[in-house]
């Protein structure tokens, strides 16, 4: 509420700017009123009006410090409380300095004149410091003075500029189109409506560039400094941060409304009515039900009379709610970013022995550096509003809430089993070719087999890289892996099993070397890994698959196969069956291409994807074993990205999968 009515008063201020003549900019006596309504209903302004954040917060303030500054034209007084108000906005979000202090310096200036008195500021300036001052003290002394707070600060920016995707770091056509898209079609909810309200909001702007330019100098100095620091240093798909970027564009467009003369109502208001029709349905589905991770808490504290965990642990994003849930579940350190699996790696290796619980964020993937087979009892909670745009970059968007036995292996940090932790551990120079990397296996007497696949990294003319696997420090295989070949794929017997020995777990470690003495490194990563008893069935992905891949701001994670990719099976006693689910390749080429599910040279199965896919297929035993456990993924058209995109991109692509698994199946 008070965003809109201090918006109201920007608008008023910015419409009645006068000309240098002393003429008005003709102005609609509803113009205000429509722009105000048109903020109102957008979307990402309704829907940030309903979360408990900062972001709209420190919008309201900083709009109502804009209203004064723009009164301070006429009244002097005015431009010391709109400073206030801009240092008191900055201790709620510190970006809105960005909307306060260019205005500030620009009014100060423009008033003094090139004559007038210098000390006109120093009210206004005194004003912003005590502001500052009221927040900034009490801040740092909670953060642990100054040192505390700069440590704080550094490592606040150093995972902003490590871990986001922004254009800065980018500068890049392709990235700027994003961040574009992101800022000003995304906050909007539908593509629509967001080209309706930005072709007006153009021809707004054209208007004012030749019947209004001392009304656009305002709005320029007053919200130009916020855009280009959002597009250039802020994570745009984050969609909240385009929130102080709506005043401008609702006014801009219903400035390109009045420019229809009588049918500006008209136009105006079927703007709002449709941002009305969009923005209200996600306020009610956003109201309807707690978020995913508030429901996962409570489940897991009615659950508490049945039965207890050993220890509880969550990814940070979900670890917050944690902390601000009244519940009953036991207490939960906080974890280290990015580090959260190492939380239940530490309980294991102290010799944590019951069920554990982990409240996981959808989108993360670092689970997977533990055994699958614990991690089959799990309730997930999605968020009705989680696909919508208004919402994109929320953290969490859902909740996986785990209970996790003790695992039959689990791996410390170096491996690169998903896209998010080999990022980790290139990084943080941890892989294999830096120093062992080591995982846990759980001791047992019966036959075990592994799988274990990599990539070597490196560029042409790199030596080759050799592979010690070891068991509780004895050498059980070694392999050499050359940047000709560039991946592997191996399955490992361990007839005996593990024999008892120091602790529960074995420490199983993968080390790397380059060949050769001419000092030269060959990088490279463990991609795949899994460890189980010799009659539960392996798979791993051979020949022709592409490198996995993650979206980070999305969650979406998918693989390319090529014209041929094999999927190789190890320990099956049975019908296998595939389940494919993937991207319509109408996508990408012209016709849907004949995909074929092939063993042993016979066809398993056949399909024409013309949309997105899911199938099913089950492949006989007796073709598995003809196969030797070799199963392909055949299909008659690629995309040439390379080519296509005019990039030195040089791969072959099939067919984008988002989800594979290979799994036993009944006949």
């Amino acid at each position: 509420a008070v965003a809109i009515v201090a918006a109201a008063h920007v608008f008023a201020a910015v419409n009645e700017e006068p000309r240098t003549s002393g003429s008005r900019i003709p102005d609609p006596g509803s113009r205000t009123a429509w722009a105000t309504a048109l903020l109102a209903a957008a979307p990402l302004f309704w829907v940030s009006g309903l979360r408990p954040m900062s972001d709209l917060p420190g919008v309201a303030v900083a709009l109502a410090a804009q209203a004064f500054l723009l009164s301070g034209r006429t009244h002097r007084h005015q431009l010391t409380w709109g400073a206030c108000l801009a240092g008191l906005a900055a201790g709620i979000r510190v970006q809105t300095a960005l909307l306060t202090l260019p205005l500030l310096a620009f009014l100060l200036v423009r008033r003094a004149g090139p004559s007038g008195p210098a000390g006109i500021a120093w009210r206004p300036i005194a004003a912003f410091a005590v502001a500052v001052m009221l927040w900034a003290i009490p801040l740092v002394v909670d953060s642990g003075g100054v040192d505390g707070y700069l440590r704080a600060l550094g490592s606040q920016a150093g995972e902003d500029f490590a871990w986001v995707n922004m254009l800065w770091l980018e500068p890049t056509p392709r990235r700027l189109a994003f961040a574009l898209y992101e800022t000003f079609v995304l906050p909007w909810g539908s593509p629509l409506l967001a080209a309706s309200v930005m072709a007006a909001a153009a021809g707004g702007g054209f208007v004012r560039l030749v019947r209004g330019r001392p009304a656009l100098m305002l709005l320029t100095v007053a919200f130009a400094p916020y855009a280009a620091f959002h597009l250039l240093f802020q994570e745009t798909i984050t969609v909240r941060y385009a929130l102080p970027l709506l005043p401008p564009v609702a006014w801009l467009a219903v400035g390109g409304t009045a420019a229809l003369g009588r049918l500006m109502p008209a136009a105006a208001g079927a703007l709002v009515a449709g941002a009305l029709l969009v923005a209200a349905p996600v306020g009610a589905a956003y109201g309807r039900e707690p978020h995913p991770a508030f429901r996962a808490i409570g489940d897991a504290s009615r659950a508490l009379a049945s039965a207890r965990p050993g220890a509880v642990f969550a990814h940070h994003s979900v670890w917050r709610a944690l902390r601000a849930a009244d519940d009953t579940l036991p207490p939960v350190p906080e974890p280290p970013r990015l580090y959260e699996w190492l939380g239940p790696v530490d309980y294991w290796k102290n010799g944590g022995t019951a069920p554990i619980w982990f409240f996981a964020d959808p989108r993360r993937t670092d689970l997977a550096l533990i055994d699958p087979q614990a991690r089959i009892d799990l309730t997930h909670y999605r968020w009705a509003v989680a696909d919508r745009p208004e919402l994109s970059g929320s953290r969490p968007l859902g909740a996986d809430w785990y209970r996790v036995p003790a695992p039959g292996w689990y791996a410390e940090e170096g491996w690169s089993l998903t896209p998010e932790t080999g990022g980790l551990a290139n990084a943080s120079a941890a892989g294999p070719d830096h120093r062992p990397i080591t995982a846990w296996v759980r001791r047992r007497p019966g036959p075990l087999h592994l799988v274990v696949g990599g990539r070597h990294l490196g560029e042409a003319g790199d030596p080759p890289a050799e592979f010690e696997l070891a068991v509780d420090g004895v050498v059980r295989d070694r392999w050499r892996l050359t940047f000709e070949a560039r991946n592997f794929l191996r399955f490992l017997d361990l007839p005996d099993g593990i024999a008892q020995g120091d602790g529960r777990y074995a420490r199983l470690t993968i080390t790397s070397h380059a060949a050769g003495t001419d000092g030269r490194r060959a990088p490279v990563g463990v991609r795949q890994f899994d460890v189980q008893s010799a009659d539960r069935m392996l798979y791993g992905f051979g020949e022709g698959w592409h490198e996995d891949e993650y979206e980070p701001a999305t969650g979406l994670r998918w693989r390319w196969t090529s014209e041929r990719s094999v999927v190789r099976v190890k320990g099956a006693s049975g019908d296998v069956g595939l389940t494919m689910r993937g991207e319509s390749p109408l996508r990408y080429v012209d016709v849907p291409p004949t995909v074929r599910v092939t063993a042993a040279g016979r066809v398993i199965a056949q399909f024409k994807p013309d949309r997105d896919f899911e199938w099913d297929v089950r492949v006989p035993f007796a073709d598995v074993a003809r196969a030797d456990g070799a199963i392909a993924i055949e299909t008659d058209r690629v995309y040439l990205p390379g080519p296509a995109e005019g990039t030195a991109d040089a791969r072959h692509l099939g067919l984008r999968v988002y989800d594979f698994r290979a799994y036993p199946s009944s006949p």
